[in-house]
Protein backbone atom coordinates (compact mmCIF):
# COMPACT_ATOMS: atom_id res chain seq x y z
CA UNK A 1 0.00 0.00 0.00
CA UNK A 2 1.47 3.48 -1.26
CA UNK A 3 0.68 6.82 0.50
CA UNK A 4 -2.49 8.17 -1.05
CA UNK A 5 -3.01 12.14 -2.22
CA UNK A 6 -5.95 14.20 -3.26
CA UNK A 7 -5.73 14.75 -7.05
CA UNK A 8 -7.01 18.37 -8.27
CA UNK A 9 -9.01 18.43 -11.11
CA UNK A 10 -8.07 22.11 -13.45
CA UNK A 11 -11.20 24.20 -13.35
CA UNK A 12 -11.78 23.61 -17.17
CA UNK A 13 -13.07 19.92 -17.19
CA UNK A 14 -16.37 19.92 -17.86
CA UNK A 15 -18.29 17.84 -15.23
CA UNK A 16 -21.90 17.14 -13.99
CA UNK A 17 -23.93 19.77 -12.25
CA UNK A 18 -27.19 19.45 -9.61
CA UNK A 19 -29.11 20.60 -12.62
CA UNK A 20 -28.09 17.41 -14.52
CA UNK A 21 -30.24 15.17 -12.14
CA UNK A 22 -33.45 13.46 -13.26
CA UNK A 23 -36.59 14.24 -13.65
CA UNK A 24 -36.46 18.63 -13.75
CA UNK A 25 -34.21 18.93 -16.53
CA UNK A 26 -33.60 22.16 -18.58
CA UNK A 27 -35.40 21.69 -22.11
CA UNK A 28 -34.89 23.54 -24.70
CA UNK A 29 -36.51 27.02 -24.92
CA UNK A 30 -38.36 27.48 -27.95
CA UNK A 31 -38.52 30.75 -29.55
CA UNK A 32 -42.07 31.78 -30.93
CA UNK A 33 -41.83 30.59 -34.57
CA UNK A 34 -43.59 32.00 -37.48
CA UNK A 35 -43.76 29.84 -40.48
CA UNK A 36 -44.51 32.53 -43.08
CA UNK A 37 -42.68 35.25 -41.14
CA UNK A 38 -43.34 38.85 -41.86
CA UNK A 39 -45.39 40.42 -44.63
CA UNK A 40 -43.49 43.57 -45.94
CA UNK A 41 -46.81 45.11 -45.73
CA UNK A 42 -47.16 44.32 -41.75
CA UNK A 43 -47.47 41.76 -39.73
CA UNK A 44 -48.10 37.72 -40.26
CA UNK A 45 -51.29 36.32 -41.47
CA UNK A 46 -53.89 35.46 -38.97
CA UNK A 47 -53.57 31.96 -39.83
CA UNK A 48 -50.32 31.20 -38.44
CA UNK A 49 -49.88 29.74 -34.67
CA UNK A 50 -47.57 31.11 -32.20
CA UNK A 51 -46.48 27.90 -30.31
CA UNK A 52 -46.14 28.49 -26.42
CA UNK A 53 -42.93 28.38 -24.60
CA UNK A 54 -42.42 25.36 -22.66
CA UNK A 55 -42.35 25.97 -18.92
CA UNK A 56 -39.46 24.69 -17.08
CA UNK A 57 -39.96 22.07 -14.92
CA UNK A 58 -39.23 22.88 -11.15
CA UNK A 59 -35.88 22.29 -9.25
CA UNK A 60 -35.38 19.26 -6.98
CA UNK A 61 -36.69 19.44 -3.81
CA UNK A 62 -34.05 18.22 -1.20
CA UNK A 63 -35.88 15.12 0.00
CA UNK A 64 -36.48 14.18 -4.41
CA UNK A 65 -32.64 14.75 -4.68
CA UNK A 66 -31.98 12.59 -1.74
CA UNK A 67 -33.96 9.65 -2.92
CA UNK A 68 -32.71 9.97 -6.45
CA UNK A 69 -29.91 8.84 -4.98
CA UNK A 70 -30.85 6.15 -2.28
CA UNK A 71 -32.37 4.52 -5.25
CA UNK A 72 -29.37 5.00 -7.10
CA UNK A 73 -27.18 3.09 -4.69
CA UNK A 74 -29.87 0.63 -3.56
CA UNK A 75 -30.05 -1.05 -7.21
CA UNK A 76 -25.96 -1.01 -7.64
CA UNK A 77 -26.18 -2.42 -4.16
CA UNK A 78 -28.36 -5.16 -4.90
CA UNK A 79 -26.50 -6.20 -7.97
CA UNK A 80 -23.82 -7.17 -5.94
CA UNK A 81 -25.85 -8.71 -3.72
CA UNK A 82 -26.92 -11.21 -6.52
CA UNK A 83 -23.33 -11.68 -7.67
CA UNK A 84 -22.45 -12.43 -4.47
CA UNK A 85 -25.11 -15.14 -3.71
CA UNK A 86 -25.52 -16.51 -6.58
CA UNK A 87 -21.81 -16.66 -8.62
CA UNK A 88 -19.69 -19.48 -7.53
CA UNK A 89 -17.17 -18.07 -7.07
CA UNK A 90 -18.55 -16.40 -3.69
CA UNK A 91 -20.95 -18.45 -2.90
CA UNK A 92 -19.33 -21.37 -2.76
CA UNK A 93 -16.27 -19.94 -1.30
CA UNK A 94 -16.28 -21.21 2.51
CA UNK A 95 -14.00 -17.81 3.28
CA UNK A 96 -16.56 -15.49 1.82
CA UNK A 97 -19.12 -17.18 4.57
CA UNK A 98 -18.54 -14.31 7.13
CA UNK A 99 -18.61 -12.10 4.28
CA UNK A 100 -22.60 -12.96 3.19
CA UNK A 101 -23.96 -12.77 6.05
CA UNK A 102 -22.15 -9.08 6.60
CA UNK A 103 -23.49 -7.81 3.26
CA UNK A 104 -26.72 -9.02 3.80
CA UNK A 105 -27.42 -7.06 6.48
CA UNK A 106 -25.98 -4.18 5.80
CA UNK A 107 -27.70 -4.15 2.31
CA UNK A 108 -30.89 -4.28 5.13
CA UNK A 109 -29.01 -1.80 7.24
CA UNK A 110 -28.69 0.72 3.41
CA UNK A 111 -32.24 -0.28 2.99
CA UNK A 112 -33.86 1.34 6.23
CA UNK A 113 -31.68 3.98 7.15
CA UNK A 114 -29.92 5.18 3.79
CA UNK A 115 -32.39 7.63 3.20
CA UNK A 116 -32.04 9.52 6.09
CA UNK A 117 -27.87 9.29 6.06
CA UNK A 118 -27.96 10.66 2.35
CA UNK A 119 -30.83 13.54 3.02
CA UNK A 120 -28.74 14.50 6.03
CA UNK A 121 -25.28 14.67 4.30
CA UNK A 122 -26.81 16.43 1.40
CA UNK A 123 -27.57 18.99 4.06
CA UNK A 124 -24.40 19.28 5.59
CA UNK A 125 -22.50 19.16 2.61
CA UNK A 126 -24.36 21.63 -0.14
CA UNK A 127 -21.17 23.15 -1.27
CA UNK A 128 -20.68 22.74 -4.95
CA UNK A 129 -17.35 21.17 -4.25
CA UNK A 130 -18.96 18.22 -2.59
CA UNK A 131 -21.82 18.16 -5.23
CA UNK A 132 -19.79 17.65 -7.96
CA UNK A 133 -17.47 14.96 -6.29
CA UNK A 134 -20.66 13.23 -5.16
CA UNK A 135 -20.69 9.66 -6.13
CA UNK A 136 -24.60 9.39 -5.73
CA UNK A 137 -24.94 11.47 -8.05
CA UNK A 138 -22.90 10.16 -10.23
CA UNK A 139 -24.50 6.75 -10.25
CA UNK A 140 -28.04 8.84 -11.32
CA UNK A 141 -25.97 10.70 -14.52
CA UNK A 142 -25.18 6.99 -15.10
CA UNK A 143 -28.62 5.47 -14.81
CA UNK A 144 -29.27 8.23 -17.07
CA UNK A 145 -27.25 7.48 -19.74
CA UNK A 146 -27.32 4.09 -19.58
CA UNK A 147 -31.20 4.51 -20.58
CA UNK A 148 -30.47 6.63 -23.21
CA UNK A 149 -28.17 4.42 -24.40
CA UNK A 150 -24.91 6.96 -24.15
CA UNK A 151 -23.41 4.97 -20.95
CA UNK A 152 -19.92 4.26 -22.18
CA UNK A 153 -19.52 8.28 -23.59
CA UNK A 154 -20.58 9.21 -20.00
CA UNK A 155 -18.55 7.01 -17.86
CA UNK A 156 -15.79 8.31 -19.51
CA UNK A 157 -15.77 11.68 -17.70
CA UNK A 158 -13.11 12.03 -15.08
CA UNK A 159 -15.46 12.19 -12.18
CA UNK A 160 -17.56 9.59 -12.88
CA UNK A 161 -15.32 7.40 -13.89
CA UNK A 162 -13.40 7.80 -10.78
CA UNK A 163 -16.75 6.38 -8.75
CA UNK A 164 -17.11 3.72 -11.54
CA UNK A 165 -13.71 2.65 -10.76
CA UNK A 166 -14.15 3.46 -6.64
CA UNK A 167 -17.02 0.86 -6.60
CA UNK A 168 -14.92 -1.68 -8.76
CA UNK A 169 -12.47 -1.88 -5.78
CA UNK A 170 -14.53 -2.22 -2.81
CA UNK A 171 -16.52 -4.86 -4.63
CA UNK A 172 -13.73 -6.77 -5.08
CA UNK A 173 -11.59 -5.85 -1.90
CA UNK A 174 -13.85 -6.09 0.75
CA UNK A 175 -15.19 -9.78 0.49
CA UNK A 176 -11.18 -10.63 0.88
CA UNK A 177 -10.68 -8.39 3.35
CA UNK A 178 -13.83 -9.55 5.22
CA UNK A 179 -12.52 -13.20 5.04
CA UNK A 180 -8.89 -12.26 5.83
CA UNK A 181 -9.85 -10.85 9.24
CA UNK A 182 -12.06 -13.63 9.91
CA UNK A 183 -9.61 -15.99 9.38
CA UNK A 184 -7.00 -14.22 11.88
CA UNK A 185 -10.09 -14.18 14.37
CA UNK A 186 -10.11 -18.14 14.17
CA UNK A 187 -6.26 -18.33 14.51
CA UNK A 188 -6.38 -16.13 17.51
CA UNK A 189 -8.79 -17.95 19.02
CA UNK A 190 -7.57 -21.23 17.93
CA UNK A 191 -3.86 -20.18 19.55
CA UNK A 192 -5.48 -19.29 22.77
CA UNK A 193 -7.50 -22.69 23.44
CA UNK A 194 -4.18 -24.32 22.40
CA UNK A 195 -2.49 -22.32 25.40
CA UNK A 196 -5.41 -23.09 27.56
CA UNK A 197 -4.87 -26.89 26.64
CA UNK A 198 -9.15 -26.95 24.89
CA UNK A 199 -10.50 -28.11 21.54
CA UNK A 200 -10.09 -26.11 19.04
CA UNK A 201 -13.14 -24.07 17.73
CA UNK A 202 -14.66 -26.39 14.76
CA UNK A 203 -17.17 -24.40 13.31
CA UNK A 204 -19.73 -26.06 10.54
CA UNK A 205 -21.53 -23.67 8.85
CA UNK A 206 -23.44 -25.39 5.64
CA UNK A 207 -23.32 -24.12 2.32
CA UNK A 208 -26.88 -23.27 0.87
CA UNK A 209 -28.45 -21.58 4.01
CA UNK A 210 -29.51 -18.17 3.64
CA UNK A 211 -27.41 -15.42 5.41
CA UNK A 212 -29.74 -14.96 8.45
CA UNK A 213 -29.86 -19.00 8.73
CA UNK A 214 -25.81 -18.76 8.54
CA UNK A 215 -25.60 -15.65 11.13
CA UNK A 216 -27.88 -17.65 13.78
CA UNK A 217 -25.64 -20.91 12.93
CA UNK A 218 -22.39 -19.43 13.59
CA UNK A 219 -23.95 -17.56 16.73
CA UNK A 220 -25.51 -20.87 18.08
CA UNK A 221 -22.17 -22.49 17.51
CA UNK A 222 -19.67 -19.94 19.24
CA UNK A 223 -21.88 -19.36 22.33
CA UNK A 224 -21.42 -22.52 23.42
CA UNK A 225 -17.82 -21.76 23.41
CA UNK A 226 -17.51 -17.95 24.77
CA UNK A 227 -16.79 -19.31 28.04
CA UNK A 228 -13.64 -21.21 26.99
CA UNK A 229 -12.23 -17.62 25.33
CA UNK A 230 -12.59 -16.02 28.82
CA UNK A 231 -9.36 -15.25 30.25
CA UNK A 232 -8.31 -15.51 33.72
CA UNK A 233 -5.87 -15.08 35.82
CA UNK A 234 -3.92 -18.04 35.17
CA UNK A 235 -3.53 -18.10 31.74
CA UNK A 236 -1.36 -15.29 32.29
CA UNK A 237 0.43 -17.01 34.68
CA UNK A 238 3.86 -18.24 32.91
CA UNK A 239 3.50 -15.52 30.20
CA UNK A 240 5.33 -13.01 32.95
CA UNK A 241 8.03 -15.56 33.39
CA UNK A 242 10.31 -15.67 30.64
CA UNK A 243 12.57 -18.22 32.26
CA UNK A 244 9.99 -20.81 32.02
CA UNK A 245 9.68 -20.35 28.30
CA UNK A 246 10.81 -23.30 25.84
CA UNK A 247 11.65 -22.85 22.37
CA UNK A 248 7.89 -24.13 21.62
CA UNK A 249 6.22 -21.47 24.02
CA UNK A 250 8.23 -18.46 22.04
CA UNK A 251 6.84 -19.94 18.70
CA UNK A 252 3.42 -19.98 20.25
CA UNK A 253 3.67 -16.59 21.13
CA UNK A 254 5.19 -15.35 18.05
CA UNK A 255 2.76 -16.85 16.28
CA UNK A 256 0.13 -15.74 17.73
CA UNK A 257 1.48 -11.61 17.70
CA UNK A 258 1.45 -12.73 14.07
CA UNK A 259 -2.12 -13.30 14.15
CA UNK A 260 -3.07 -10.07 16.25
CA UNK A 261 -0.48 -8.00 13.49
CA UNK A 262 -2.33 -9.19 10.95
CA UNK A 263 -5.76 -9.23 12.82
CA UNK A 264 -5.14 -5.44 12.76
CA UNK A 265 -4.08 -4.69 9.17
CA UNK A 266 -6.73 -6.21 7.27
CA UNK A 267 -9.52 -5.04 9.99
CA UNK A 268 -8.28 -1.57 9.37
CA UNK A 269 -8.60 -2.09 5.90
CA UNK A 270 -11.58 -2.90 5.64
CA UNK A 271 -12.70 -0.50 7.45
CA UNK A 272 -11.64 1.66 4.65
CA UNK A 273 -13.27 -0.60 2.25
CA UNK A 274 -16.34 -0.18 4.03
CA UNK A 275 -16.74 2.90 5.17
CA UNK A 276 -16.06 5.92 3.02
CA UNK A 277 -18.10 9.01 3.50
CA UNK A 278 -18.06 12.69 3.59
CA UNK A 279 -18.64 12.31 7.29
CA UNK A 280 -15.34 10.68 7.72
CA UNK A 281 -13.34 12.86 4.92
CA UNK A 282 -12.45 9.75 3.23
CA UNK A 283 -13.89 10.49 -0.46
CA UNK A 284 -12.07 8.68 -3.42
CA UNK A 285 -10.26 11.33 -5.12
CA UNK A 286 -8.71 8.77 -7.91
CA UNK A 287 -8.69 5.42 -8.89
CA UNK A 288 -5.26 4.15 -10.94
CA UNK A 289 -6.21 4.52 -14.57
CA UNK A 290 -3.93 1.90 -16.47
CA UNK A 291 -4.80 -1.46 -16.91
CA UNK A 292 -0.77 -2.40 -15.54
CA UNK A 293 -1.54 -0.63 -12.30
CA UNK A 294 -4.72 -2.73 -12.02
CA UNK A 295 -2.75 -6.25 -13.11
CA UNK A 296 0.13 -5.48 -10.24
CA UNK A 297 -2.11 -5.17 -7.88
CA UNK A 298 -4.87 -7.76 -8.34
CA UNK A 299 -1.88 -10.12 -8.99
CA UNK A 300 -0.88 -10.19 -5.63
CA UNK A 301 -4.71 -11.07 -4.19
CA UNK A 302 -6.74 -14.14 -4.57
CA UNK A 303 -7.56 -15.79 -6.84
CA UNK A 304 -5.12 -14.29 -9.32
CA UNK A 305 -2.07 -14.73 -6.87
CA UNK A 306 -3.20 -18.51 -7.71
CA UNK A 307 -1.94 -18.17 -11.01
CA UNK A 308 0.98 -15.68 -10.15
CA UNK A 309 2.29 -18.65 -7.31
CA UNK A 310 1.95 -20.93 -10.78
CA UNK A 311 3.97 -19.38 -12.49
CA UNK A 312 6.60 -17.93 -9.23
CA UNK A 313 6.52 -21.01 -7.14
CA UNK A 314 8.13 -21.06 -3.99
CA UNK A 315 8.64 -24.84 -3.10
CA UNK A 316 11.06 -25.00 0.00
CA UNK A 317 14.22 -27.28 -0.37
CA UNK A 318 15.97 -28.54 1.94
CA UNK A 319 16.87 -26.98 5.01
CA UNK A 320 20.33 -24.47 5.10
CA UNK A 321 19.24 -22.63 8.94
CA UNK A 322 18.46 -25.34 11.29
CA UNK A 323 19.89 -23.90 14.95
CA UNK A 324 16.53 -22.90 17.36
CA UNK A 325 17.68 -19.86 18.28
CA UNK A 326 18.48 -18.48 14.73
CA UNK A 327 15.29 -19.70 13.75
CA UNK A 328 13.58 -17.96 16.63
CA UNK A 329 15.48 -14.73 16.11
CA UNK A 330 14.70 -14.46 12.35
CA UNK A 331 10.80 -15.52 12.87
CA UNK A 332 10.66 -12.53 15.58
CA UNK A 333 12.55 -9.93 12.83
CA UNK A 334 10.22 -10.91 10.49
CA UNK A 335 6.89 -10.59 12.78
CA UNK A 336 8.48 -7.08 13.48
CA UNK A 337 8.66 -6.36 9.82
CA UNK A 338 5.32 -7.24 9.51
CA UNK A 339 4.37 -5.02 12.61
CA UNK A 340 5.75 -1.96 10.62
CA UNK A 341 3.64 -2.90 7.73
CA UNK A 342 0.31 -2.75 9.83
CA UNK A 343 0.98 0.49 10.92
CA UNK A 344 1.34 1.79 7.25
CA UNK A 345 -1.86 0.96 7.00
CA UNK A 346 -3.40 1.88 10.31
CA UNK A 347 -1.30 5.23 8.95
CA UNK A 348 -3.79 6.02 6.44
CA UNK A 349 -6.81 6.37 9.09
CA UNK A 350 -10.21 5.98 7.70
CA UNK A 351 -8.26 6.84 3.91
CA UNK A 352 -6.89 3.32 2.91
CA UNK A 353 -7.99 1.38 -0.12
CA UNK A 354 -5.93 -0.44 -2.90
CA UNK A 355 -5.51 1.63 -6.58
CA UNK A 356 -7.38 4.73 -4.64
CA UNK A 357 -5.94 8.39 -4.15
CA UNK A 358 -7.81 9.89 -0.99
CA UNK A 359 -5.14 11.99 0.54
CA UNK A 360 -1.49 12.66 1.10
CA UNK A 361 -0.28 10.38 4.16
CA UNK A 362 3.01 11.59 5.20
CA UNK A 363 2.94 9.87 9.62
CA UNK A 364 4.11 6.84 10.87
CA UNK A 365 6.82 4.55 8.55
CA UNK A 366 5.59 7.18 5.37
CA UNK A 367 8.01 10.09 7.37
CA UNK A 368 11.14 8.00 6.23
CA UNK A 369 9.78 6.19 2.98
CA UNK A 370 7.04 6.58 0.43
CA UNK A 371 6.77 2.95 -0.06
CA UNK A 372 7.00 1.31 3.69
CA UNK A 373 4.63 -1.76 3.26
CA UNK A 374 6.09 -2.94 0.22
CA UNK A 375 9.78 -3.02 1.97
CA UNK A 376 8.50 -4.54 5.08
CA UNK A 377 6.33 -7.43 3.21
CA UNK A 378 9.20 -7.95 0.94
CA UNK A 379 12.18 -8.20 3.44
CA UNK A 380 10.06 -10.33 5.83
CA UNK A 381 9.36 -13.27 3.12
CA UNK A 382 13.05 -13.31 2.80
CA UNK A 383 13.16 -13.95 6.39
CA UNK A 384 10.82 -16.56 6.21
CA UNK A 385 12.11 -18.39 2.97
CA UNK A 386 15.92 -18.07 4.00
CA UNK A 387 16.05 -21.07 6.32
CA UNK A 388 14.83 -23.61 2.94
CA UNK A 389 16.29 -21.05 0.24
CA UNK A 390 17.38 -23.24 -3.13
CA UNK A 391 18.80 -20.69 -6.02
CA UNK A 392 15.32 -21.58 -8.07
CA UNK A 393 13.09 -20.28 -4.87
CA UNK A 394 15.35 -17.22 -4.30
CA UNK A 395 15.13 -16.48 -7.99
CA UNK A 396 11.22 -16.75 -7.91
CA UNK A 397 11.48 -14.70 -4.79
CA UNK A 398 13.33 -12.09 -6.43
CA UNK A 399 10.29 -11.75 -8.97
CA UNK A 400 7.72 -11.79 -6.61
CA UNK A 401 9.57 -8.85 -4.77
CA UNK A 402 10.06 -7.31 -8.24
CA UNK A 403 6.30 -7.20 -8.68
CA UNK A 404 5.44 -5.26 -5.63
CA UNK A 405 8.44 -2.56 -6.77
CA UNK A 406 6.00 -2.71 -10.38
CA UNK A 407 3.02 -1.90 -8.35
CA UNK A 408 5.58 0.95 -6.37
CA UNK A 409 6.14 2.20 -9.96
CA UNK A 410 2.15 2.09 -11.04
CA UNK A 411 1.10 3.87 -7.98
CA UNK A 412 4.37 6.73 -8.28
CA UNK A 413 2.69 7.10 -11.19
CA UNK A 414 -0.95 7.50 -10.82
CA UNK A 415 -0.62 9.74 -7.62
CA UNK A 416 2.51 12.22 -9.19
CA UNK A 417 -0.30 13.37 -11.21
CA UNK A 418 -1.13 15.76 -8.21
CA UNK A 419 1.26 18.58 -7.26
CA UNK A 420 1.25 17.77 -3.36
CA UNK A 421 2.20 14.17 -4.31
CA UNK A 422 5.36 16.20 -5.95
CA UNK A 423 5.88 17.95 -2.95
CA UNK A 424 5.03 14.92 -0.77
CA UNK A 425 8.44 13.65 -2.59
CA UNK A 426 10.39 16.21 -1.86
CA UNK A 427 9.66 16.18 1.57
CA UNK A 428 10.68 11.98 1.43
CA UNK A 429 13.01 11.52 -1.42
CA UNK A 430 13.83 7.29 -0.82
CA UNK A 431 10.84 5.18 -2.36
CA UNK A 432 11.94 1.90 -0.89
CA UNK A 433 14.90 1.89 1.22
CA UNK A 434 16.21 5.15 3.27
CA UNK A 435 18.89 7.23 1.70
CA UNK A 436 19.94 4.49 -1.18
CA UNK A 437 16.53 4.18 -3.55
Amino acid sequence: MTSAIEAKKSDSEREPTPASEPGPENENENETDNEAGQHESGPAPATNETRAKPRRKPAPTPMERAIYRWVAVTFVMAGFLVVYTQHPYYARGAQFTLFRSFYAGAFVLWLVLGLGYVRATLQRFSAMRYTMRDGGLHLVLLAKALQNKRFWQTVKKPRLRTTALGILVKAFFTPLMTGFFAGHVNSIARAWLQHKHLQPLDFKIPNGLSPLAQATSWWTQMSARIGDLVPHAADFAGLFAPSTWTHADISWGLGLIYDIVFFTDVGWALIGYTCESRWLGNKTRSVEPTGLGWLVALACYPPYNNVTGTYLPLDNGPSVITGQNVLLAMRALSVLLFAIYAMATVSFGFKFSNLTNRGIVSRGPYRFVRHPAYLCKCLAWWLEHLPTITFTKAFFLTLLCGLYSMRAWTEERHLSRDPDYVAYKKKVPWILIPGVY
